[in-house]
């Protein structure tokens, strides 16, 4: 199992297109085959300064590392996904598996209603033997919130960084969440040794 997360934030002007390109893309990418699963998710808040823009994600599973390879030579140089990209500023792209080796299936953790969280980070240097014990103070903080579902640590397999999702029944629990975790020493203790490269809290989507 590998899972393709993809960040797109819409360029001014290009809304309607993007969805129309979109959904061309997607059609032909849920036609191939070793394609399990395909997600469409909409942001409704970063940090620490809000989007200028939609911002729109993409998350595939497919069955293998060479599947993807087999269908980004495929579809990549088609009509279609050049329409697509030219609707769009990617802000983050990763191909991911779960850290700890086992599998992994979303639809087992959430589904339309609920949030999902996505993060791409690192340590900071100097800080990589801090991380896995300053994210458990953090994370145990998270799970004892009014609303968690779940959350699942990955590694992307392109730059080795690391990336979380985390569930939420709700956007009211989501935020209620933020609002205490902000107060927490332990929130600041782990966010001050890393480098946040991309965050989005989602809600469900469609590209149809």
């Amino acid at each position: 199992m590998v899972q393709e997360i993809a960040i797109r934030k819409v360029k001014a002007g290009q809304e309607e297109a993007f969805k129309v390109a979109r959904r061309a893309l997607i059609q032909k990418l849920k036609a191939q085959e070793g394609v399990e699963k395909d997600w469409e998710f909409q942001s409704f808040f970063t940090m620490p300064e809000p989007d200028d823009a939609d911002v729109f994600v993409g998350m595939t599973r497919y069955d293998s590392v060479e599947t993807v390879q087999r269908i980004s030579g495929a579809l990549m140089q088609s009509p279609e996904a050049g329409a697509f990209f030219s609707t769009f500023d990617m802000k983050a792209f990763v191909l991911v598996q779960p850290a700890d080796g086992g599998d992994f299936r979303m639809e087992d953790y959430v589904q339309p209603g609920h949030v999902l969280e996505v993060a791409v980070r690192v340590p900071k240097a100097g800080q990589e033997a801090q991380f896995d014990a300053l994210r458990k103070g953090f994370f145990d903080q998270v799970a004892a919130q009014p609303g968690y579902i779940f959350d699942r640590e990955f590694l992307d397999l392109q730059s080795g960084d690391k990336v979380v999702l985390i569930g939420w029944e709700s956007q009211a629990d989501f935020m209620a969440a933020l609002g205490v975790l902000q107060t927490r020493p332990e929130m600041g203790a782990f966010f001050g040794a890393i480098e946040a490269k991309a965050y989005q809290a989602l809600t469900f989507s469609t590209n149809d």
